[in-house]
């Protein structure tokens, strides 16, 4: 079965052999092992391994990442959150439940980001944290995060991003780029198993963060500190870990470069396919990353249709979200696959909408 979602999607055997590791107590000397060498491989995969930056690993999915990095912005003042999906929408929810002074820039789903109208929301705000999720999953949008990091600096802003389905499926220079918080998750472009995220920090961020321990469960100041000696705040999940350490490796052993050109590759072949059957896609070409499509409905089908004319034949499509639920469907290209599945894909799909 091959799944097009934008994540948990299908793992390689290599990392479902590692979830078979041995059973390990959490507070032993194997456990601090393979803690520290996932937070030493999400460095090399983030592309910031001996610098200041520093790794920090949490059990749960992608929102408890996010979570704890919007609870630890709350020292440098307000927020900007960049809100052009719904998780902007929830990044917002969260920093305001931990007390966070917001401000969301609130665009519509799938709306471009105009650089020059943030510059005068950075500027009408006042706001010490600029937020914004690089890939938004419920459109495809790719923000530009590059453009949108450099006018956050420009204020003397702290950086963060929701780069939980972009990093290592899209180019995310966090040193060169100022970034000061970078959450990801195992279960998306890095092909590990849910139940394990992550966030990159700088000393400047993790400084702050330090201060003022504004979360419980997902307090970013306590896991770095408990991490640091080799063990976590809570009862971590083991066996996802030893999955996460091994799809960590597998993508050094790729190389994050070579990911992101099989995930482009994938993406053009899947555009041009869905284009000769005359799928409308919901964005244009251009305004989508390399790893999510988000497009219309065929005529005359509801979503339950198409999904369940296609799970038989093996391929799992994904729902829209929200007000898209009734009229569009999303294909991720995260799992682990490549243009026979694709194109597999692609001939079942005309299969479907023929009959």
């Amino acid at each position: 079965m091959i799944i097009f979602s934008p994540g948990p999607s299908n793992i390689s055997e290599r990392v479902r052999r590692a979830l078979l590791a041995p059973d390990i107590c959490h507070r032993d000397s194997e456990f601090t092992e393979l803690l520290r060498g996932v937070r030493a491989r999400i460095l090399d995969v983030a592309g910031v391994a001996g610098t200041t930056y520093q790794s920090i690993v949490y059990t749960g999915s992608g929102s408890v990442a996010i979570e704890s990095v919007a609870a630890a912005a709350k020292p440098f003042g307000k927020m900007l959150v960049v809100s052009n999906g719904p998780y902007g929408e929830r990044a917002v929810a969260m920093a305001r439940y931990h007390g966070v002074d917001v401000h969301e820039w609130k665009l519509g789903w799938g709306d471009a980001i105009d650089l020059s109208l943030l510059d005068a929301q950075l500027a009408a705000s006042g706001a010490g944290t600029l937020y914004v999720v690089h890939h938004e999953t419920a459109t495809g949008r790719l923000n530009p995060l590059r453009e949108i990091a450099a006018r956050g600096k420009a204020r003397g802003c702290m950086v963060v991003t929701d780069a939980v389905s972009s990093i290592a499926g899209e180019t995310v220079e966090i040193a060169a780029w100022g970034l000061d918080a970078v959450i990801g998750s195992a279960n998306k472009c890095i092909r590990g198993t849910p139940g394990a995220s992550f966030v990159v920090v700088s000393a400047a961020f993790l400084e702050g963060a330090m201060r003022q321990r504004a979360a419980h469960y997902s307090n970013l100041a306590e896991h770095f500190v408990t991490e640091s000696r080799g063990e976590t705040p809570f009862t971590p999940a083991v066996q996802t870990l030893y999955a996460f350490h091994e799809a960590l490796g597998e993508t050094l052993d790729e190389t994050v470069a070579a990911r992101i050109v099989h995930y482009r590759e994938l993406m053009q072949l899947l555009q041009s396919g869905l284009t000769r059957l005359g799928v409308r896609f919901l964005l244009p070409s251009e305004a989508y990353g390399s790893t999510l499509l988000s497009c219309a409905l065929p005529a005359g089908f509801t979503f339950d249709r198409l999904h369940d004319a296609l799970k038989p034949r093996g391929y799992v499509i994904y729902a829209a979200q929200g007000a898209l639920k009734e009229s569009a469907f999303r294909l991720g290209l995260v799992g682990h696959f490549g243009a026979p599945e694709v194109r597999g894909f692609l001939d079942a799909f005309a299969e479907v909408v023929r009959a």
